[in-house]
């Protein structure tokens, strides 16, 4: 019999082991694993880490800390889509501004938003208040202080003092400065993923028959004037401005702010421009095919008429950060947007204003207007040499360290996208917003 009962009693005890050892271990086991996860990662086995910051985030899908220490696995493994998804879901959270949390009764899976005052306000236990006939037998050294929270409630506007005992608080959002990171992170997951591809550039090249236009503007800068006759000779054009997956295969680096396979690559210098095109056997425009190409036989402001909707180019509508927005219109994106995305103009070109504006081939003098001496056939501009300024080159040399950028875009107002407006940078610089597209001449 005594055999029998110790049996029973073993078999009770593995019995209560099994159904409380779960719940005994869920308290501890999420950092614990988490700490398995990190280790594993720190040796190189990314596929173990996976596994273990995966059965975390099931339990704890809100963790931004496992969120990121999963999205780092992914990257490892190459799986940078999937890596993205995840930044994403830490990028979705609310800033935390140090002391937003969220107020959890235990027991309870719904949370009220706070502002945590103090994180430990010592106060009598309520529990002696509870009965009467009780208290009066306990002092108040026997029952003690206990450790309460001082929170804001959001959504009653009122202070409430919650014991430890019974509430629990949990961060609401993360920190700035993760985000940031996060963001910085996720710019170059990004990158990785248009590496990966490696996709060889298949460059649409249009052709712009040979012709006669008036070029420049009367209603404009004054650097547009005069308006004047400029004939060219026959060239092929790019259809699209240059993508950043084709950029990135033939460079071997990115530059742009906003990543994006079939986004136009921005960000860039002049000389990465012109580096590209000779790498693929094209150059740039010059600024008078640019400007014929653009305006595609018509001779209104822009090219689709003389007013600007939203629905022609991508440009800084309301939806646009600075300043220099035009908050009455939008275009439906708030950054750059895929190659393509608007109407074609009518030489079958897409994004001749707006998107990113276009480097060419030309130099811009400050002291002069070139306008006024310019040949009618095929101008390319005041300094024709494409190397006549690189490097130490142009030590010393003030007259020239402009080139000619054209087209507006997406940080521009609409103002700027009209098809004679002129801008410049200097040569070596990577103005924001600022790509390109290929030409080559046709004999």
């Amino acid at each position: 019999m005594k055999i029998f009962s110790r049996k029973y009693e073993v078999f009770i005890e593995q019995l209560l082991l099994i159904l409380i050892l779960p719940a005994v271990l869920y308290a501890q086991d999420l950092n614990e694993v988490f700490a398995i996860g990190e280790k594993s990662f720190a040796s190189g086995k990314y596929i173990e880490a996976e596994k273990y910051f995966s059965e975390v985030l099931e339990k704890d899908s809100g963790n931004y800390k496992v969120l990121r220490a999963q999205a780092d696995t992914k990257i490892k493994l190459k799986k940078f889509k999937e890596a993205e998804d995840l930044l994403n879901r830490i990028l979705a959270m609310p800033e935390s501004r140090g002391r937003n949390v969220l107020v959890f009764e235990k027991g309870s899976t719904e949370g009220r938003k706070a502002e945590l005052v103090d994180e430990t306000v010592m106060v009598l236990d309520e529990a002696s208040e509870a009965d009467e006939d009780i208290s009066q037998f306990v002092t108040d050294d026997a029952i003690g202080k206990v450790a309460h929270f001082r929170v804001y409630i959001m959504s009653s506007g009122k202070m409430e003092l919650l014991p430890k005992s019974k509430y629990m608080i949990k961060y609401h959002g993360i920190p700035t400065a993760t985000r940031e990171l996060v963001t910085a992170l996720k710019s170059s997951v990004q990158k990785m993923a248009i590496s990966v591809n490696q996709e060889k550039p298949e460059e649409e090249m249009v052709l712009i028959k040979e012709g006669c236009f008036q070029m420049g503007s009367d209603s404009g800068n004054s650097d547009e004037r005069p308006v004047h006759k400029v004939c060219l000779s026959s060239f092929k054009i790019g259809k699209y401005e240059v993508r950043q997956k084709y950029f990135q295969s033939v460079m071997g680096y990115n530059l742009s702010e906003f990543p994006g396979a079939d986004l136009p690559v921005e960000s860039v210098a002049w000389e990465h421009a012109r580096d590209y095109c000779k790498k693929q056997g094209y150059r740039l425009p010059t600024e008078a095919e640019w400007e014929y190409a653009a305006r595609g036989g018509t001779k209104t402001e822009y090219y689709w008429g003389s007013e600007t909707t939203g629905e022609e180019a991508n440009f800084c509508d309301s939806e646009c950060d600075l300043n220099s927005r035009d908050a009455s219109l939008t275009d439906g994106f708030r950054h750059t947007s895929p190659v393509g995305s608007f109407p074609p103009n009518p030489f079958g070109l897409f994004d001749m204003a707006g998107n990113v504006s276009e480097w060419v081939f030309d130099w811009m003098p400050v002291s002069e207007n070139y306008y006024l001496m310019s040949p009618e056939k095929d101008p390319r501009g005041p300094r024709p040499e494409l190397d006549a300024c690189s490097g130490v080159k142009c030590v010393g040399s003030f007259s020239i360290t402009q080139k000619i950028n054209r087209g507006g875009s997406w940080n521009k107002n609409a103002f700027e996208m009209r098809s004679a407006n002129r801008m410049n940078s200097h040569f070596q610089l990577q103005p924001d917003g600022t790509g390109f597209r290929c030409a080559v001449s046709v004999k």
